[in-house]
């Protein structure tokens, strides 16, 4: 390649020399930043933990439920939607009360940390059968698994394996401290 020999500045040249181009889309956290220290809490018993959940009052929830903690990249979070990491474990909560629903979802969460599962689904319901016709489950698991700090993302479950009522969960590693 030749350099042009009309150029008046070097910002001229480079964009002659350059041509037309796009900046390439990326969904990385940007480095720029140094990121705040964490501050490790202690190690919680089972009862512990299931005191720090809200049960409070039922949150409005729509159909398709999404939630990805800061740090997750959105190229996994679509791999995890599209159905493309295998299930390693499942948990069925269809008529569980919402206090036992609670309980077995924390424990199913630790257990599936403790055997180094990367994915497990949940399968929530789609509310059809509650009394006045709202998702009491869905709503509780999403404001669950919000809370949960081993769960690093989730998403609505593909048809196959419960669509809308039902959702894929990613699971932190567990360390050893």
């Amino acid at each position: 390649m030749s350099i042009p020999e009309n150029h008046d500045d070097d910002a001229d040249l480079f964009k002659q020399l350059v041509g037309d181009i796009k900046p390439l889309k990326q969904d990385r956290v940007s480095l720029r930043r140094k990121p705040a220290a964490i501050k490790k809490r202690p190690q919680q018993n089972r009862h512990e933990i299931m005191d720090t959940l809200s049960d409070d009052f039922i949150p409005e929830c729509g159909d398709y439920l999404e939630f990805m903690r800061p740090g997750i990249q959105k190229s996994l979070l679509k791999q995890i939607r599209n159905g493309k990491l295998g299930v390693e474990a499942r948990l069925d909560l269809h008529g569980y009360t919402r206090d036992d629903a609670r309980k077995n979802l924390l424990q199913f969460i630790a257990d599936a940390q403790a055997q180094g599962c990367k994915l497990v689904c949940i399968v929530h319901g789609k509310g059809y059968n509650s009394e006045d016709g709202r998702p009491v489950l869905k709503a509780m698991v999403n404001k669950w698994l919000q809370q949960i700090e081993p769960v690093l993302a989730f998403t609505s479950a593909q048809p196959k394996d419960g669509g809308s009522g039902a959702v894929y969960v990613l699971i932190k590693k567990f360390q050893d401290e």
